[in-house]
């Protein structure tokens, strides 16, 4: 359902942004304990991790691996190799494994490209390294170049989206077309469950106890995904929690960034898809009209009855939107 979007304006925005970052930098939030960060060790592969790369394999994805600023990363590739390239890009706290449902339905037309952003899943960590929204649309536009693919459809969930947008504002070669995915970059005209959280100093996408697991996916899922989300919540947590002290490092880079993210989306020349669930309760449905507004050639779908996580929660609907959308406005046949 394509969506018309009432104007605002540009200076409040930029306002609710930058008073956004500036209370999350005088909050607890802010604060990173350096010496547990040092000790963090990144644990052995799980079972439920190695399902996962097994479910991959019988997609027919192909896991590398390539060097890019001091990082491993590690990512998917598969699909049709004459095809278009699709690069699939996960949000925060998650991994490569959340596009694992929407591939194959995808792998016939594209050629896919998905990795582990750094810091996130089997790729590096490193403590002294750059994690903001800028750096990693570098180190993004970097895997592109080493892979040799040509121009191509960016898709990016959440903090991926916000990625997204960078590498397609500041490399506007590598991008053919854009989708950002429920992604963060704009602001909202009210406060997500994710953000009143964050206000009261309480990051609900990184856990650092058991009991807490479950409400990442109460707010990331629809409600009438909640058996989803137990299953997710008790085959990830302990994973989720030992990552904590990383992903708390990690989200300091991405909140600490989105002025510099919203400043650059004048620059995105690609034609753009802004798509969102119409139950998000981590980044509003407003932000997407915030997007459209910010980027010429941009259009709002909105998907009913969808969460956080299209490509999980509907992907039958979102492999289409994606397939539609990139045959409808770039030159290159599928």
């Amino acid at each position: 359902m394509n969506v018309p979007v009432t104007p605002g304006t540009d200076a409040s925005a930029e306002v609710a942004i930058a008073t956004l970052e500036a209370r999350f930098m005088a909050g607890p939030l802010a604060t990173i304990d350096e010496d547990v960060l040092k000790r963090w060790q990144p644990k052995p592969m799980g079972w439920f991790l190695r399902l996962q790369q097994l479910l991959a394999q019988r997609a027919g994805l192909r896991s590398l691996y390539c060097e890019v600023d001091g990082h491993r990363i590690n990512y998917w590739t598969g699909g049709n190799v004459d095809g278009p390239t699709m690069l699939l890009l996960h949000g925060f706290g998650a991994s490569r494994e959340n596009w694992l449902t929407i591939a194959p339905l995808l792998a016939k037309q594209f050629h896919l490209l998905i990795p582990d952003l750094p810091g996130f899943g089997r790729s590096s960590f490193c403590t002294d390294a750059d994690y903001s929204l800028a750096a990693q649309a570098s180190r993004v536009a970097q895997l592109l170049r080493h892979c040799d693919r040509g121009p191509a459809l960016v898709v990016g969930s959440s903090m991926g989206g916000a990625i997204s947008a960078q590498l397609a504002a500041r490399y506007p070669g590598r991008v053919a077309a854009l989708c950002l995915m429920n992604a963060a970059g704009a602001p909202a005209e009210r406060l997500s469950v994710l953000e009143s959280g964050l206000a009261a100093g309480v990051n609900h996408l990184a856990p650092s106890r058991l009991e807490d697991v479950s409400k990442v996916f109460d707010i990331c899922l629809h409600r009438r995904h909640r058996l989803l989300g137990r299953l997710l919540a008790f085959f990830m947590a302990k994973d989720m929690v030992h990552r904590y002290p990383v992903n708390r490092f990690l989200f300091k880079g991405l909140a600490t960034s989105l002025s510099d993210t919203w400043a650059c989306l004048p620059d995105i020349a690609a034609p753009t898809l802004a798509l969102w669930g119409d139950s998000d309760r981590v980044l509003d449905i407003s932000c997407g009209s915030a997007f459209v507004q910010r980027i010429d050639q941009c259009q709002l779908t909105v998907l009913p009855g969808v969460g956080h996580l299209p490509m999980i929660e509907s992907p039958g609907d979102t492999a289409q939107l994606l397939r539609d959308f990139w045959a409808s406005n770039t030159e290159f046949s599928l």
